[in-house]
C-alpha cells in the first residue's frame, strides 16, 4: 500500500475513535408530537439542501409546521433540549425558492400557514430563501437565510 492509503486510514480510524465511548452515533427518532417523531439533528450541520437529503437517507423528511400547536411544542423542545444560544439557528423545510415570498414546505408540497416570522421577517436579505427557527438575541422564532448557510436541522417522520 502507498503511504497515502495507509494516512487515509489511519486518519479515519482516529475519526472513528473520536466517537464518544468508540461507539457509532445512532440516529433515530427521539421525540413525538400527534403523529409525527423528531429527530434533533445537533452534531453536524449543514445546508439546506444537505439537511434535507441527510433526513431522507434517515426514512425521514426536513421538519414541516402544520399548525401553532406544533410550532409550540417544537419552540420548547429546542429551547429546552438544545443548547439554543444567541444566533443558534435550525433548518425547517420552508422555502419561497420557486416564488419569492411565497413560502412552501419543501418535504409536502405545502403552503406554509403559520405566521410565526421573527419581527421583519421574512425580509429576503440579499437572496434568502430558506426557513429556519433563529435565536436572534433571545428573540426566537423563524427566519429566512441563505440557503447554503450551514445550520443544525429537525427531520420528522409521520407515525404508522
Amino acid at each position: 500500500m502507498s503511504k497515502r492509503v495507509l494516512l487515509l486510514l489511519f486518519i479515519c480510524f482516529a475519526a472513528i475513535s473520536a466517537l464518544p465511548n468508540n461507539k457509532k452515533v445512532k440516529r433515530q427518532a427521539t421525540h413525538e408530537f400527534g403523529n409525527k417523531d423528531y429527530y434533533l439533528e445537533s452534531l453536524i450541520k449543514a445546508n439546506f439542501h444537505n439537511a434535507f437529503m441527510f433526513c431522507q437517507r434517515l426514512g425521514m423528511q426536513l421538519l414541516t409546521i402544520n399548525s401553532n400547536e406544533e410550532y409550540d411544542y417544537l419552540y420548547k423542545l429546542i429551547t429546552t433540549e438544545l443548547s439554543f444560544g444567541p444566533d443558534s439557528k435550525l433548518w425547517t423545510s420552508g422555502t419561497d425558492i420557486a416564488r419569492e415570498g411565497k413560502f412552501h414546505w419543501l418535504s409536502t408540497g405545502y403552503p406554509v400557514k403559520i405566521n410565526k416570522w421573527l419581527p421583519g421577517e421574512p425580509d429576503n436579505d440579499n437572496g434568502e430563501h430558506c426557513m429556519e427557527f433563529w435565536n436572534n438575541n433571545g428573540n426566537i422564532g423563524l427566519n429566512d437565510d441563505k440557503c447554503h448557510s450551514e445550520n443544525y436541522f429537525i427531520c420528522e417522520k409521520k407515525k404508522n
